[in-house]
């Protein structure tokens, strides 16, 4: 069954939020008023990589998340490493050629980013190179503004040995945010599980806002 935004963020919060933000962005407001308003973050350069797919929202490239150039911030663990072979969509732009190899028993932690109350998916391409008990968890790290961090299981992926868009995922730090002036800081981390599991991920990017 097709799910709008909308509907997923209906989803993921409580009622009387969702409405409060959907109330408070006009659907034809700019991404700088949102980037810079009720989400809380700067702005951002959005755009479109999941189209093709019917998905039209507006995302923001996580940093380092093509793995063609610097992976200042990544935390890479277990044999996790940068291979050939990018994402054959070409959804950030044609050209690029790696990818990011994820074998039993690693780990890869994205840089912190921000992300407002109005943030509610991430997505990422990914390619399953295990067997059929390999699956992929994501978490999601959450820095208090206090300190200290709290980890969220977001989800799991099951996917097939092609590359493919993962699903939207939710963001459960959506909550969390509003504790924070409108804003979070926040990691992804992707763990391969299950017998035999490797997988390679690449173009990770998280929506802005939610307002459809």
């Amino acid at each position: 069954m097709h799910m709008t935004r909308t509907s997923l963020l209906r989803r993921g919060l409580p009622g009387l939020l969702a409405a409060l933000a959907l109330a408070a962005v006009p659907s034809a407001a700019s991404a700088d008023v949102l980037n810079l308003g009720l989400s809380g973050c700067p702005a951002q350069t959005i755009e479109h990589p999941f189209a093709r797919w019917g998905d039209n929202a507006n995302y923001v490239l996580v940093p380092g998340g093509t793995f063609e150039g610097s992976l200042s911030g990544w935390k890479l663990s277990g044999g996790a490493k940068v291979v050939a072979g990018s994402e054959p969509f070409a959804a950030h732009g044609a050209g690029e050629k790696y990818a990011l190899s994820l074998p039993s028993g690693s780990s890869a932690t994205t840089p912190q980013v921000c992300v407002g109350v109005l943030d509610p998916t991430m997505r990422y391409f990914a390619a399953n190179d295990g067997g059929l008990l390999s699956l992929m968890s994501v978490s999601i790290l959450y820095y208090p503004p206090g300190g200290g961090v709290l980890t969220l299981p977001l989800g799991v992926n099951v996917g097939g040995k092609a590359w493919a868009p993962s699903l939207p995922t939710l963001i459960t730090a959506n909550l969390l945010g509003v504790l924070s002036d409108g804003k979070a800081t926040v990691a992804f981390r992707f763990t391969p599980i299950g017998l035999g599991a490797k997988w390679r991920i690449d173009d990770v990017y998280v929506d802005p806002y939610a307002a459809r």
